[in-house]
């Protein structure tokens, strides 16, 4: 069955090699994982979820998604995998495993963060009540027989709830501060990834007590880090943080990728602010540009994107198109910071010792080449600080800024990125 596109365009026009959009969510589990069951977890899944079993396809100027009947793969691997390849069989989505961890790796023109969550709590009650033979809670968790509802599949930003009259106010869209540019970072084709380790308590404590929330303090510690190295700056950082466009658009339970940014400059009027003024400023900027009538605004701005992509007459016209405008929008912006949310996987979190995410990068890497990926699970936050050059200064100037504010922690490991590639018919 052909899949008509129109949230997945901007992302499938944008993609290239050095920006694949792609991401991999690891989870860590308390014993080494059964292949077999894996894949016997794997199909049962799978059953529920067949809109994420797709390949995509080209047919002249168009593009769309189309079913796809090969077993989503299930690899004894944890490098790297290419997703919409043979190694794949063309899927978009890939689950690997190698001792104690379960890799799902997927295309971000597919899904994101909170769409693929259902999918992983699933695959984890079948799992787990098959490798310790128990029959677990099933509350909460989308099962194989369950009616797949069309809130699931039907893209909501097609017809998404009335925008009202245009806003007057915008975004973020001067230039902004590139670390890319200022002669201390070296870029490289992947990137470095650092594993912070946060107790719950001692940060949400923190974030209370100056008004701020896990995210848009991660945010304001990022600015901080990156004002610290740069003081003489004559270009503010902007931190676009990542803004999940489900609850303005009423789909809660829409798979699509429907991520939206707030954009958080770190001005010269803020850095002489004390520290909680500047995460109260932090924070009413994101909830004013995160409201539902500014998310339904970019909504608005995505349809005249998808008008002008469709007066286009071939691929080759829309990549250029769409990699230009990302490459100006990126020349805005600074860093990145996004969580996915606390993982709220109940009775199976017992199984489970460690939960992340990593994104190949959230904007091109040439010009934001730093990003800070969080999640939370078992009473700790982890914060993966993802940069694209091999030099420590900024992630010692996080680090510092955390002491700074004795905020605790641990630094994980340190790893190189090992996120998907991906292979498109365009």
């Amino acid at each position: 069955m052909k899949h008509e596109l129109y949230s997945e365009l901007r992302t499938l026009y944008e993609t290239s090699a050095a920006d694949p959009h792609t991401f991999r969510i690891a989870v860590k589990l308390k014993d080494l994982i059964d292949g077999e069951l894996l894949r016997k977890a794997v199909e049962m899944t799978m059953r529920r979820y067949p809109y994420f079993a797709v390949r995509a396809c080209a047919d002249g100027d168009g593009i769309y998604f189309e079913d796809n009947p090969a077993p989503l793969p299930v690899l004894h691997t944890d490098k790297r995998t290419v997703l919409g390849g043979e190694q794949t069989a063309g899927h978009l989505m890939a689950f690997c495993y190698w001792d104690n961890k379960l890799y799902i790796d997927a295309y971000h023109g597919l899904t994101d963060g909170g769409g693929i969550e259902p999918l992983i709590k699933t695959l984890l009650y079948y799992y787990c009540s098959a490798f310790y033979g128990k029959e677990l809670p099933r509350d909460g968790i989308r099962m194989c027989g369950d009616e797949v509802s069309p809130d699931e599949w039907e893209d909501p930003a097609v017809r998404p709830p009335d925008c009202g009259e245009p806003i007057l106010t915008q975004k973020w869209n001067k230039p902004a501060f590139q670390t890319a540019e200022a002669g201390i970072a070296h870029l490289i084709p992947d990137s470095i990834v650092y594993n912070i380790r946060i107790p719950e308590e001692v940060f949400m404590r923190f974030n209370i007590s100056n008004d701020g929330s896990p995210a848009t303090i991660a945010a304001l510690l990022l600015a901080r880090s990156i004002a610290a190295l740069h003081p003489d700056a004559e270009l503010p950082a902007v931190i676009a943080m990542c803004v999940n466009q489900r609850k303005a658009l009423r789909a809660p339970f829409a798979h699509q990728s429907l991520v939206g940014d707030v954009r958080l400059p770190y001005t010269d009027r803020l850095k002489k602010m004390p520290f909680s003024m500047q995460a109260t400023c932090f924070r009413g900027m994101v909830s004013l540009q995160s409201s539902e009538d500014m998310v339904l605004e970019e909504i608005r701005d995505y349809r005249a994107l998808m008008n002008r992509l469709k007066a286009m007459s071939s691929h080759g016209e829309r990549q250029q198109y769409c990699r230009e405008r990302m490459e100006a929008l990126s020349r805005c912006l600074t860093a990145t910071v996004s969580y996915v949310g606390k993982a709220n996987l109940g009775d199976l979190e017992r199984y489970i010792q460690e939960y992340e995410a990593l994104p190949s990068t959230a904007l091109p890497s040439s010009h934001v080449p730093l990003t800070v990926e969080m999640s939370a699970l078992h009473g700790s936050f982890f914060l993966n600080f993802i940069q694209y050059f091999r030099e420590t200064d900024y992630f010692s100037a996080f680090i510092g800024q955390l002491r700074q504010n004795g905020i605790d922690y641990d630094v994980l490991n340190v790893t190189e990125a090992l996120y998907p590639r991906i292979e498109l018919p365009i």
